[in-house]
C-alpha cells in the first residue's frame, strides 16, 4: 500500500510514490506508497467536488457521510470485525488559525478518513473518496482499490490518528503537514498478516476546486520529527 502502500507492505503511510515514479504492479507500503496511476477518472455518477463548500473555501454544509458501519473483506473467519468509518478524522487547528486554515484543515481531515477506509477495504462511494480527492491522488487511491481486490488485500487497525505541524495557506493551493499515527495496523494479503509501521510524517497538497479543497497530492516526509 501506499500510506503503508494511509495508503500502507511497510506502512500505509510510509512511502507515497508519485504515479510517475511507481509501477502498476508496485505494492504500496505506506499511507504515501501508492500504485501508478495510470489513467483513472470518476464515475459519472460521482457527485461534482464543489459540493458542500463556499465558494471562499468555508464549508456551507456537512459533507456526504461513508456509511457508519463497515466489515473489512479478505480476513480470515477469526479475525472478522465490523468497524466504523468516520466522515472525518479529526485535525486540531493551532491557535489563532484563520477561517481559510481551518476549512482546509477540515478538509484534509475528510481526506484522510476516505484514505482509511480505502485502506480498510471500503469502495469507491462507501469510502467517500470521490468527494475529497482528485487527481493524481484520487486516481492513485483508485488504483490502489482496484489493485487490492486482485489481491485479496486489507488493513485493520485503529482509525489514523493526526497531528499537526503546520498549514500554509494560498489563493487556491494549501499544504498541510501532519504526523500519523496508526494504531495496531495489520495488512492482510491472502489471508496473511503482516504487521505495519504505526508513525509516519506526510506532507498533503490540498487544492480549491469549485469552492471546495479537496486532496489533490500527498508526499512521505522525514517522520524524526513524530517520534
Amino acid at each position: 500500500m501506499s500510506r503503508r502502500t494511509l495508503v500502507p507492505g511497510a506502512t500505509v503511510l510510509a512511502f507515497l510514490l508519485s504515479a510517475s515514479c511507481s509501477s502498476a504492479g508496485d505494492e504500496p507500503e505506506s499511507l504515501t506508497d501508492e500504485p501508478s496511476t495510470g489513467a483513472v477518472t470518476t464515475s459519472a455518477s460521482a457527485p461534482p467536488p464543489g459540493g458542500g463548500d463556499s465558494p471562499d473555501g468555508g464549508p456551507s454544509g456537512p459533507a456526504p457521510e461513508p456509511g457508519a458501519t463497515f466489515t473489512p473483506p479478505y480476513l480470515p473467519p477469526d479475525e472478522e470485525r465490523v468497524i466504523e468509518l468516520p466522515s472525518e478524522l479529526p485535525i486540531e487547528p493551532p491557535d489563532g488559525a484563520t477561517d481559510e486554515e481551518r476549512a482546509v484543515l477540515q478538509a484534509a481531515g475528510r481526506f484522510m478518513a476516505s484514505w482509511d477506509a480505502i485502506l480498510f477495504g471500503a469502495g469507491d462511494e462507501e469510502s467517500g473518496i470521490l468527494r475529497t480527492a482528485v487527481d493524481p491522488q484520487l486516481g492513485r487511491l483508485l488504483n490502489y482499490l482496484v489493485e487490492s481486490v486482485s489481491k485479496q488485500r486489507v488493513i485493520v487497525g485503529e482509525p489514523t490518528e493526526i497531528e499537526l505541524r503546520d498549514v500554509t495557506v494560498g489563493d487556491s493551493t494549501a499544504e498541510v503537514d501532519i504526523c500519523t499515527i496508526m494504531r495496531d495496523w495489520v495488512q492482510y494479503t491472502g489471508g496473511t498478516p503482516e504487521p505495519q509501521p504505526e508513525v509516519e510524517r506526510l506532507l498533503l497538497t490540498m487544492t480549491l476546486v469549485d469552492g471546495a479543497w479537496l486532496a489533490s497530492d500527498t508526499e512521505q516526509a522525514d517522520p524524526e520529527p513524530c517520534e
